[in-house]
C-alpha cells in the first residue's frame, strides 16, 4: 500500500512540474514576440508571429497543446516535455536557416521560451531531459551557424551554458535533497517495522520457547526408550533444533544480544564452518575453495555471533547451485586496519528487483526459508561496525563481501 502512495505521489509531482513547464512555455513564448516585435520592427526581419513563418511556429505548437492534452489525459506525461524539446529546436533551427540564409549579418534569434525548456529541467528530477534541453539547445545554435556563416550565434550558445550550469546545480542539489529525504524515509519505515515484529517476536518467542524445551527433553526421552524408532526420532530433534534456531534469530530482532569481544582466528572459523558445510546434504556436490591470506590478522569479535554469519552466508552459497557448483571463499587484510571476506558462489543469482529486499525481515525466496537469516547476519556484522555487501549477477553467481575492523 506505501509504495503505491508514494508511487501515485510521484505521479501527481510529475504532473504539477509538467503543468508549471509548459504554461511557463507558452506564457514566455508568446509575451516576448509580443515586447521585441517593437524592437525587432526597425529591422528587415521581425520575430514570432510577424511574418508568414511566424505563423507557421504558432499553428504548430498550438497543435501541440492538442497533442499534449490527449497525452496527459492518457498517462502518458512524461513523454510530452520531449516532444516540445525537439519539437522547439526543430522548428528553430528550420526558421533560422530559411529566414537568415541570404543576410546572415542581420541575423537576431531566439525566445526567451528557449531558456524556459533549459532553466526549468530540474523541475523534473530529470538528468536525462537536462542533457537533451541544454545540449539541443546550443546545438541548434551550431548548426545555424554552420548553415548560415555566422559567428554570432556564440553569444547565445555561451548565454544558453551559463544557464545550463546554473540549471545542473539546481539539478544536482534537488536529487540530493529528494535522495536525502528517500532514505531518511526508508530508514525510519525500517526502523517502524523492525520495532513492532521486535516486539512480537520478543512475546511470541519466550512463549514458545519454554513448551519447546519441554518438548524436546520428552522427545530424547522417547528415543532412549524406543531404538527402533531411532530415525523417526532423530528427524523431531533436528526440527525442534531447526524452530529454536529461528526463534534465536527472532530473538536477535526483538532484543540485540550482547557482543563479548575476544581475539578471533576467523580463517580457523570458517574452516570449521566449511567443513560443516562439506558434510551437509546440500555441501556433497559443491567444490569449496578457501584462499585467504596467511597474514591474515586476528580480529576483534564475538565468535558466535560470527560463525552464525558465516554459516547463513555459506549456505545461502550451497544452497543456490542446485545441481553443484564451486563456492570460493577468499580473504585479506585491506585497508585502514579492516579485514575483507568474499564469498563466491556460481548459482542462480539474484533478480534485481528482489536484490533491494534481502535484508528485510521476513522475506524470502526459498520453499523453506524464514527470511530473517541475511537480516541478522547483517545486524551483526553492523554491530561489530562492519559493513556487507551484495553484488549478483542473475544466472552467473553472487559475490557477498564482508568488511570488519581488526579491533572493536
Amino acid at each position: 500500500m506505501g509504495i503505491k502512495n508514494t508511487s501515485a505521489l510521484l505521479q501527481h509531482e510529475e504532473k504539477r512540474a509538467l503543468k508549471i513547464y509548459l504554461i511557463s512555455f507558452y506564457i514566455t513564448l508568446v509575451f516576448f514576440d509580443l515586447i521585441f516585435y517593437f524592437i525587432y520592427k526597425r529591422m528587415k526581419v521581425t520575430p514570432g508571429f510577424s511574418n508568414q513563418l511566424g505563423y507557421v511556429n504558432y499553428a504548430f505548437y498550438i497543435g501541440l497543446l492538442i497533442l499534449s492534452f490527449y497525452l496527459y489525459k492518457s498517462g502518458k506525461q512524461t513523454l510530452i516535455k520531449y516532444i516540445y524539446v525537439i519539437t522547439y529546436f526543430s522548428l528553430a533551427v528550420i526558421y533560422d536557416c530559411l529566414v537568415f540564409i541570404d543576410n546572415p549579418s542581420i541575423y537576431a534569434s531566439g525566445n526567451a521560451a528557449e531558456l524556459i525548456l533549459v532553466l526549468f529541467s530540474p523541475l523534473f528530477i530529470n538528468k536525462r531531459f537536462f542533457w537533451i534541453a541544454s545540449l539541443g539547445s546550443m546545438l541548434r545554435y551550431v548548426i545555424v551557424g554552420v548553415v548560415i556563416h555566422t559567428t554570432t550565434v556564440l553569444i547565445p550558445i555561451v548565454l544558453v551554458l551559463i544557464l545550463s550550469i546554473v540549471a545542473y546545480i539546481l539539478l544536482i542539489r534537488f536529487s540530493s535533497f529528494i535522495e536525502a529525504l528517500t532514505e531518511t524515509h526508508e530508514e525510519l519505515r525500517q526502523k517502524e517495522k523492525l520495532a513492532f515484529v521486535g516486539q512480537m517476536a520478543t512475546t511470541i518467542g519466550h512463549e514458545i520457547r519454554n513448551p519447546l524445551a519441554s518438548l524436546k527433553g520428552f522427545t530424547q526421552f522417547q528415543r532412549e526408550k524406543h531404538r527402533e524408532d531411532d530415525f523417526q526420532y532423530s528427524i523431531m530433534e533436528q526440527e525442534i533444533d531447526r524452530i529454536d534456531s529461528i526463534l534465536n534469530d527472532l530473538l536477535v530482532i526483538g532484543k540485540p544480544r550482547q557482543i563479548h569481544v575476544t581475539k578471533c582466528n576467523l580463517k580457523e572459523l570458517i574452516d570449521y564452518v566449511v567443513s560443516i558445510t562439506e558434510q551437509s546434504e546440500q555441501g556433497k556436490n559443491i567444490e569449496i575453495n578457501l584462499k585467504i591470506d596467511k597474514s591474515f590478522p586476528l580480529i576483534e569479535c564475538d565468535e558466535k555471533q560470527m560463525k552464525q554469519v558465516f554459516l547463513n552466508l555459506i549456505k545461502n552459497g550451497v544452497e543456490s547451485m542446485t545441481e553443484g557448483g564451486r563456492l570460493t571463499i577468499e580473504g585479506n587484510q585491506g585497508i585502514n586496519d579492516t579485514v575483507s571476506i568474499r564469498i563466491y558462489d556460481e548459482g542462480c543469482g539474484i533478480p534485481t528487483d528482489v536484490k533491494e529486499k534481502l535484508f528485510e525481515p521476513f522475506f524470502t525466496t526459498k520453499d523453506y526459508g524464514t527470511g530473517l537469516g541475511l537480516m541478522v547476519s547483517k545486524k551483526i556484522i553492523e554491530d561489530h561496525h562492519g559493513k556487507i555487501d551484495i553484488d549478483s549477477k542473475e544466472g552467473k553467481g553472487t559475490k557477498v563481501e564482508i568488511t570488519l575492523p581488526i579491533t572493536q
